[in-house]
């Protein structure tokens, strides 16, 4: 029988919440409460939603806490479906986040977003590689889905370097995006 973390026990520290993966330059981890104003200063910064749903709507203090909230109370423990906390291993900051969506049965959206001081670096690929090599390693899922917005030239990239073969362009979520799918080999 597995036992259930409450929030309340999963927020005890970070250095005790699940972590899913290490990179060689990240950590993501179950989220933590203490997380909020880390997570809020990077959400809330209207470039990193420049090609999502909330373009128009940064996240605020209270979206984030409640976001945070929800994760924590899913106590996601398996990399079929997760959302966790990006953390950089040089300075035990949080930098984003990551994580597997639902979108079809066995095969999720994989999703990630960076806080703007930390574009650029590479995180984006090491991240989408390790989460891909992991998810298929520990699961049975068939394939990963990555969709971004056709004029989101650096997340299609990153889409590309990892792996995912470009579908095309479909409509979702109300917009236009263009589609990548990974195939588990194992």
């Amino acid at each position: 029988m597995t036992s259930r973390t409450t929030p309340a026990e999963a927020n005890v520290s970070s250095s005790q919440a699940h972590v899913y993966f290490e990179t060689e330059r990240l950590i993501v981890r179950q989220y933590t409460l203490n997380d909020a104003d880390a997570l809020f200063g990077l959400m809330a910064d209207i470039r990193v939603h420049t090609y999502t749903k909330d373009k128009n709507h940064p996240w605020n203090q209270q979206r984030t806490e409640e976001y945070i909230k929800f994760m924590i109370s899913k106590d996601f423990r398996t990399l079929d479906c997760f959302h966790g906390a990006v953390i950089e291993k040089d300075t035990n900051q949080l930098v984003g986040l990551c994580g597997l969506n639902p979108y079809k049965a066995g095969e999720p959206e994989i999703e990630f977003k960076l806080g703007v001081p930390y574009w650029g670096r590479g995180y984006a690929t090491e991240l989408g590689k390790q989460i891909i090599r992991s998810a298929f390693a520990a699961t049975d899922l068939k394939g990963i889905y990555g969709m971004a917005q056709p004029g989101n030239i650096a997340s299609r990239k990153v889409l590309e370097k990892i792996g995912m073969e470009y579908l095309g362009d479909r409509m979702f979520r109300n917009h236009e995006d263009s589609f990548y799918y990974i195939g588990n080999q194992k």
